[in-house]
């Protein structure tokens, strides 16, 4: 790894990661802080989600057992908005990482000095999963305080750390996807929409796939499918075996991305 590179990296993409920070967290805060108010509400919320259709409910993970928890509450948020912001961003940063060099006619100057291809690669690589790590565990740490700060009963730690560890998994997953398609993609100035298409497509396919037994075999096909946010299950747990294959996939994503880099037609 060159460390200048890395550096340099970290230091290219802090405003973007600052601004994509302040909106998480800002949404983790609201999200929790709202709780209490809507645990008032409880029947309330209860008597409105038993109107609507079930199937309705399945797509959205929730149910009765919803407001129970500050944990049921936070769940169908995480599973839904935050952990697709945190893909989005960690996606679109892992597509232009690379390819940010052709789009900003800096290639030939980077190629030129004494540094290999692959050691551009996985420095850039190393910088776009610090960047990764940095804002997965600033959300995770203000979800914590958020809980702590309030939650009116106790709290199911184990089950917490859990569906984080499901969401984080899939944040690189799709961040490996970012870093594939820049591979096959012409340098563009906005991978954005892209990103976007996928990450929340993704999503909307898994919640179709729930919400009737017909549509189920959708599923299979999104991401979202394998790992479980419905943390008011008794049963809630994490699959390890889906968890290592994704990221195995993920890791085997970024080994090919490698090699294509290696023999790809730089454009300067």
């Amino acid at each position: 790894m060159n460390k200048n590179l890395y550096l340099k990296e970290l230091k290219r993409n802090r405003k973007n990661l600052l601004i994509w920070m302040s909106i998480i967290v800002g949404f983790t805060f609201m999200v929790l802080s709202i709780y209490p108010y809507m645990a008032e509400m409880g029947n309330n919320m209860t008597q409105l989600l038993d109107s609507m259709p079930v199937e309705i409910q399945k797509a959205m993970g929730m149910d009765a057992n919803t407001w129970s928890s500050i944990l049921g509450f936070y769940s169908t948020y995480y599973g839904v908005y935050i952990v697709v912001l945190l893909s989005i961003y960690t996606t679109s940063t892992g597509a232009t990482i690379i390819s940010k060099e052709e789009k900003d006619k800096t290639a030939e100057f980077l190629l030129t000095k004494p540094i290999s291809r692959q050691n551009i690669v996985i420095s850039k690589l190393m910088a776009l999963f610090t960047l990764c790590l940095i804002i997965y565990f600033v959300q995770v740490i203000c979800a914590v305080l958020g809980v702590l700060l309030f939650s009116q009963n106790p709290v199911n730690w184990e089950n917490f750390f859990l569906m984080h560890l499901g969401g984080f998994v899939l944040m690189i997953f799709f961040t490996c996807i970012g870093v594939l398609l820049s591979m096959f993609l012409q340098p563009k100035k906005n991978f954005m929409g892209m990103v976007v298409g996928i990450t929340f497509g993704s999503y909307f396919v898994n919640a179709v796939s729930k919400s009737t037994d017909t549509t189920e075999w959708l599923g299979y096909f999104s991401p979202f499918h394998y790992m479980n946010f419905e943390i008011t299950d008794p049963g809630y747990s994490f699959d390890y075996i889906s968890g290592v294959i994704m990221l195995v996939m993920g890791i085997a994503m970024l080994l090919y991305s490698n090699k294509k880099y290696g023999k790809k037609d730089i454009a300067t």
